[in-house]
């Protein structure tokens, strides 16, 4: 299925937000232990910025009818697998709980695959124009996972 500049728009916007419900479920499963709660709140915060930062791409985008006659499709069926295996994991977390161990390994998967999917989406290659949204976001996903795998050191013992 060939998807427009909309949806593979709204595709990488669900995928951020999705990201950011995952970190509050964190935030609040640790939310006893404040320094916990505000970095888990920190990377939702993140993730919703990125999630606006699209929406401002998305809106200037809609201005240029050419954009319209092009088709996306590698990077959708991706994309809508990690958007789902996110959303399930988001899911159990929530139904089930998470210690920090889990949490910490399951955000820098998120990390991880969110950076190399945002690296391969051609949408912006297409578009040079705004080229650089999707680089810089991979890049920032690339950091938070480096981040992610030092606070898993620091915290490897601490309970909920």
């Amino acid at each position: 299925m060939a998807s427009t500049w909309q949806d593979v728009l709204e595709l990488a916007v669900g995928i951020e937000l999705e990201c950011a419900g995952l970190y509050e479920v964190f935030a609040k499963r640790f939310s006893s232990r404040r320094e916990l709660a505000y970095f888990w709140m920190n990377y939702a915060e993140a993730e919703r910025y990125h999630a606006a930062s699209i929406r401002i791409h998305q809106s200037a985008l809609a201005g240029i009818p050419e954009v319209g006659e092009q088709k996306f499709d590698a990077e959708s069926v991706d994309a809508r697998s990690f958007l789902d295996e996110l959303r399930a994991a988001r899911q159990r977390c929530e139904r089930d709980g998470v210690d920090i161990g889990e949490a910490l390994r399951l955000a820098r998967w998120v990390e991880e695959s969110s950076a190399e999917i945002h690296g391969r989406i051609q949408f912006f290659k297409v578009f040079p124009d705004f080229g650089d949204l999707l680089q810089k976001m991979a890049d920032e996903d690339r950091a938070h996972r480096d981040l992610l795998a030092s606070a898993e050191k620091r915290w490897a013992n601490v309970t909920a």
